[in-house]
């Protein structure tokens, strides 16, 4: 490698991180759209009423209600129209959707009692977008959150007497990665990058509660989910040029803990539900993190250089928590054996948990209301046994002004005031069959 100044080389390293920071690592864009086209199209519920592999999310109690094997492959596309002062960049989604479900072939007292489901979301063009901006430029995270693939899997048990309990996780990987910049025994300066993925869990679980053969209530539990990435720069023996270790790190993708409780009539031709969910956004660490870590360690001993120094620590984000309600309504038709036909219809309403937007920064959340709608298609005997499901869903980012305090520079991207809004408008639809 030609030679370059200790200047060069540094931003040749940080123009390698930035890439990184954007290279494979797993998150769930579920929180943000639902999971499958019949819970996306009844409002994202799902805790008491969801059905084959969109257990997985919904509530993997429901697994076990399962009768028959199940392969179902799908597609999601979303648009975003997103506005500041000026429009906020944020390139569509397009993903594909694999999910199935198998229930377990005991027999005796354990036979229709137990199943596990399977539920991968993966965009066609990226596993996952992070993008650390500088905090003063304009941008909404809400874009990049539904960038990722998303992976579940859960099993279902039926203890009898309308008692259900199941248990499952959603997976991603984080980066963790190293950037060396020295001088080779050639006396050449030269970078040698690593970056390693390393797998990281959040639990679901899930219970549910027949009340007769109509009604049902359910509950379900989320972990955080949290996609981070960590690459250190090190840089040694370039002379007299000392620079402490450089941590490019933040948060990819982050899914606060969560209870889901819902309340729904199962008993066709009329099938509703209605719930609420309760995240925990106040433990939101923020998008960034520290780059230079006190106190200093020396990269080849680890002994401590200095017991202070000068680091900048990113602002805390003081998210709050918030509760997201949801209702979605389905309609069963029967116009021939072996066909059935749903229509279904849904809305939900998620306050935004971030601050108004006052100082610097001009990282923006807003509270979204949203309408969706879907059909259903299921073929049994004489016709092969294939199911056909639709949804669209079309979200609303409630106006929302930010008021800069006097001291924010007038050059700043939102002073002295800037307004928020914006549109989220999804589709999809998946096809399945059962054996």
């Amino acid at each position: 490698m030609p030679s370059r100044s200790p200047s060069r080389l540094l931003a040749f390293g940080l123009a390698a991180i930035g890439a990184l920071a954007s290279a494979p690592a797993q998150a769930s864009p579920e929180d943000v759209l639902g999971f499958g086209p019949r819970s996306i199209a009844m409002g994202a519920t799902g805790a008491a009423d969801s059905e084959g592999y969109e257990s997985v999310y919904g509530n993997p109690a429901l697994l076990s209600t399962a009768r028959s094997r199940q392969l179902s492959l799908g597609f999601v596309g979303a648009v975003f129209d997103l506005h500041a002062k000026e429009k906020i960049d944020a390139g569509p989604l397009h993903g594909s959707v694999i999910g199935a479900t198998l229930p377990i072939p005991f027999g005796g007292v354990l036979k229709d009692r137990i199943a596990i489901g399977l539920g991968f979301f993966a965009p066609t063009d990226l596993v996952v977008r992070g993008r650390i901006l500088y905090p003063e430029k304009a941008q909404m995270p809400l874009a990049d959150r539904v960038q990722s693939v998303a992976v579940q899997a859960g099993i279902g048990i039926d203890f009898g007497h309308g008692i259900r309990a199941g248990g499952g996780f959603a997976a991603l990987a984080a980066l963790s990665g190293s950037v060396l910049v020295a001088t080779d025994a050639s006396g050449r300066i030269g970078t040698v990058v690593e970056d390693t993925l390393v797998a990281s869990y959040g639990p679901i679980f899930g219970l549910s509660y027949d009340l007769g053969d109509a009604w049902r209530i359910g509950a379900t539990f989320r972990g955080a989910l949290i996609g981070r990435f960590n690459v250190v720069i090190t840089v040694k023996d370039l002379g007299d040029l000392t620079v402490p270790p450089l941590n490019i790190s933040g948060i990819a993708q982050y899914d606060p803990w969560q209870i889901a409780l819902e309340l729904a009539r199962v008993k066709a031709p009329w099938r509703f539900a209605a719930g609420a969910t309760f995240k925990r956004w106040s433990a939101y660490p923020g998008l960034s993190e520290a780059t230079v870590r006190c106190p200093l360690l020396d990269p080849d001993t680890g002994e401590q250089l200095t017991d202070s120094c000068s680091a900048l620590v990113p602002d805390k984000p003081d998210y709050s928590d918030i509760v997201a309600a949801h209702a979605g309504v389905e309609r069963a038709f029967e116009p021939l054996r072996g066909v059935s036909m749903r229509a279904r219809a849904g809305v939900f309403f998620e306050p935004s948990p971030a601050p108004s937007q006052t100082k610097l920064a001009n990282v923006y959340d807003n509270a979204r209301g949203a309408i969706s709608a879907g059909y259903g298609l299921a073929l049994g005997p004489p016709f092969p046994a294939l199911d056909l499901d639709l949804f669209s869903q079309l979200q609303w980012l409630l106006p929302r002004e930010h008021v800069k305090e006097a001291a924010v520079p007038a050059t700043n991207a939102g002073a002295p005031r800037a307004t928020v809004a914006g549109l989220l408008a999804s589709f999809g639809m998946s096809v399945g069959a059962r054996f």
